[in-house]
């Protein structure tokens, strides 16, 4: 550190080696937290202070918002969460922990040949699964549909004395312009309802947004507020990270009207956040493809070791002959040697040379990313390379018709969907005991304020608010926590 200088200085001299086109902590177009505090006021302010200066120093905005999601709570719960596969009689259980960490693998290999910010890179993988479920893919589908048919038996009710929805609607249209609103939410019919889903749950306009549950939705809700008395973390994380983390998955369109979220916040510097899509980053879309990457290797190794010892033909045998005449050699050699490494290695390095390809074509405007903040995405657009994308989305085909439509994976499934219903069903009941007892806890660990307790458990009469705090709640939970809650023994 050079006696006198700057934070902003001192954060220059550790992202300068970056590409012109890398997320930087401190840009003039971007400038602001997600809840509209000035971020380079916030750290020069405590830069000035001898104590929080020690906190600062040989470290980056971006750095610190990476180690505030390692250290989150949500980040711990992912050792008690299992992605389970079975092949005959055999079963290959493995906590959500590895999976993020061989994703915040790729994406860091990725990062580190393309020069991007390998820091805000990691932190959009790691935040992008705080909001997994327990069992994992196994029961967002049913947490989602739940959310949603919760909400329309509500509605329902209250549409019968509060008949004025469309007025509301076109209130809503004007605040997020041409983003279309999602379609389950253009069906209900009562104003009152309506406004509560838009004060307590985390919804954006736009394409492809027309879910109850996400897990990028969800880890967004879960990092950056209060949940539970519905408050904002003020001066935490930047609007970017955040949409790169509720956008993560590789079907999510990018572009112009693909994606608005605005939402009030008591404690917002601004009274409220706001995500949009020219909020896209590069490190974003390195984790969009980098998370079905990871996704499909993992469970190609998975089945493999469950094939092998159940003594069945090697998974890759099978996929080599789906695939027929169409694998690139230098993935055929690692499919033939049941590598996962230099599978890995296929798609990072395809991914890279595409990418660079891409971005030497750019040229003006991408010191600042300005192709991808004014919507021209095909020109800006990195990735992998056709025939890359092409092997991606026929393996992952593959996977859904043999793997996962194993007859013990497709019941466990069945009845994972089952036993999640029956959990939130029981959270949502639980409004006299478990609920308030579960709230308390959490003020306890968490070292919440009087106010936001007392929040918190006046909110849980709302039955808006409470279907979406059982989401919370449910995510929070462990897989073996589920069991035991819905009263079945297991393992």
């Amino acid at each position: 550190m050079v006696k006198g200088e700057s934070y902003l200085e001192h954060v220059e001299k550790f992202e300068t080696s970056l590409a012109p086109y890398a997320k930087k902590s401190f840009e003039d177009f971007s400038q602001s937290f997600l809840d509209g505090g000035n971020m380079l006021d916030y750290y020069s302010k405590h830069w000035q202070d001898a104590g929080s200066k020690l906190r600062l120093e040989k470290r980056t905005p971006l750095q610190i918002e990476r180690d505030r999601i390692v250290h989150s709570s949500g980040s711990r719960k992912l050792t008690e969460k299992y992605h389970v596969l079975y092949n005959g009689q055999r079963r290959i259980v493995r906590n959500y922990i590895t999976h993020t960490m061989r994703l915040v693998q790729v994406t860091h290999a990725i990062s580190r040949w393309l020069n991007l910010n390998g820091d805000f890179a990691e932190a959009i993988a790691l935040g992008s699964k705080i909001g997994s479920l327990p069992f994992i893919h196994a029961s967002k589908h049913a947490v989602s549909s739940w959310v949603k048919n919760k909400i329309k038996k509500i509605d329902e009710e209250f549409a019968k004395n509060d008949p004025e929805a469309n007025y509301r609607f076109n209130q809503l249209k004007l605040n997020f312009g041409e983003n279309p609103l999602p379609p389950w939410m253009t069906n209900l019919n009562s104003p009152r309802i309506i406004d509560k889903v838009v004060k307590y749950m985390p919804w954006a306009a736009g394409k492809d947004v027309d879910k109850g549950y996400s897990s990028g939705q969800q880890g967004y809700w879960m990092l950056s507020t209060n949940p539970f008395a519905v408050t904002s973390k003020a001066n935490t994380y930047s609007p970017e990270l955040m949409y790169g983390i509720w956008r993560h998955s590789l079907d999510s369109p990018i572009g112009p009207n693909t994606f608005l979220h605005k939402s009030d916040f008591y404690g917002a510097t601004s009274g409220h956040h706001e995500i949009q899509w020219s909020h896209l980053t590069y490190e974003a879309i390195v984790v969009k493809y980098a998370d079905d990457i990871t996704w499909v290797v993992e469970n190609l190794n998975d089945a493999n070791s469950a094939a092998l010892l159940n003594d069945r033909r090697s998974i890759y045998d099978s996929l080599i002959r789906e695939l027929g005449g169409e694998v690139p050699d230098s993935l055929l050699k690692g499919l033939v040697a049941g590598n996962t490494g230099l599978i890995y290695t296929y798609f990072i390095t395809d991914f890279n040379k595409n990418s660079e390809n891409k971005l030497s074509l750019i040229r003006e405007g991408v010191q600042k990313r300005i192709a991808l903040r004014e919507g021209s995405v095909d020109d800006a657009q990195i990735g992998l390379s056709d025939e890359g994308l092409n092997v991606l989305r026929k393996i992952k085909d593959f996977l859904e018709k043999t793997v996962f439509a194993e007859i013990r994976v497709s019941n466990r499934a069945k009845m994972l969907n089952t036993l999640s219903d029956a959990c939130m069903e029981l959270l949502y009941n639980g409004v006299e005991d478990i609920l308030p007892k579960y709230i308390k806890e959490k003020a306890v660990l968490e070292r919440w304020s009087e106010d936001d307790i007392a929040n918190a458990l006046s909110l849980i009469r709302d039955p808006i608010h409470r279907i979406q705090l059982c989401v919370n709640v449910f995510c929070d939970m462990a897989d073996q926590e589920i069991y035991d809650f819905v009263g079945i023994e297991s393992l």
